[in-house]
């Protein structure tokens, strides 16, 4: 990995230059202000990106160990991006709302209702859901993801425990998978 400067994140579009390169989703251009990031190209030469935004506050950029892409955090969408391309290796989601390191450097991205796996080589993977809508007070121990899931049925309106093995895979507790093992209402005729 080098130790040249690779991207600035700036506060605005730039008022005067070569025009942004609009990055979305669809690939379609926009015409509103997301999250502006001017790369450094290899050869010496930058451009400027206008990342569409997303849902929540997020934004953020960060360097993959293991690649030579930069995760872009566009307020809670992520594009994978290498500074020499204008086009984006990869986006998903659109409502991460925190970002977490695990011990072996992988990331973990907290949705409202599942987490998103990023590996330092940039493949991710999502876990199962496990929330109906809202996850809060994540913590992560070595490899197990612990925090609260919402649960907003039978008036519940309570919050309920899970861990996920980010090794295994498992999920434990969780509010969305809770219901799972009971009756339907129909049978208790």
């Amino acid at each position: 990995m080098t130790t040249e400067k690779r991207y600035g994140i700036l506060d605005s579009l730039p008022t005067y230059g070569p025009m942004y390169v609009p990055v979305s989703e669809s690939g379609e251009p926009f015409y509103s202000e997301g999250v502006v990031v001017r790369f450094f190209r290899n050869d010496g030469t930058d451009w400027v990106a206008n990342f569409q935004s997303g849902w929540t506050e997020l934004k953020e950029v960060i360097e993959l160990e293991e690649s030579n892409d930069l995760l872009i955090i566009a307020n809670g969408t992520c594009y994978l991006m290498n500074p020499n391309n204008e086009k984006p290796v990869d986006v998903f989601g659109v409502g991460y709302s925190n970002v977490f390191k695990v011990s072996n450097g992988d990331l973990v991205l907290q949705d409202q209702t599942d987490l998103t796996i990023i590996n330092q080589n940039g493949t991710h993977w999502d876990s199962e859901r496990i929330s109906w809508d809202g996850l809060k007070e994540i913590q992560i121990e070595e490899s197990i993801v612990k925090g609260l899931s919402y649960d907003p049925m039978y008036d519940a309106d309570e919050w309920v425990e899970f861990s996920y093995d980010l090794n295994s895979k498992t999920l434990i507790g969780g509010s969305y998978h809770r219901y799972d093992n009971k009756k339907p209402w129909w049978k208790f005729w």
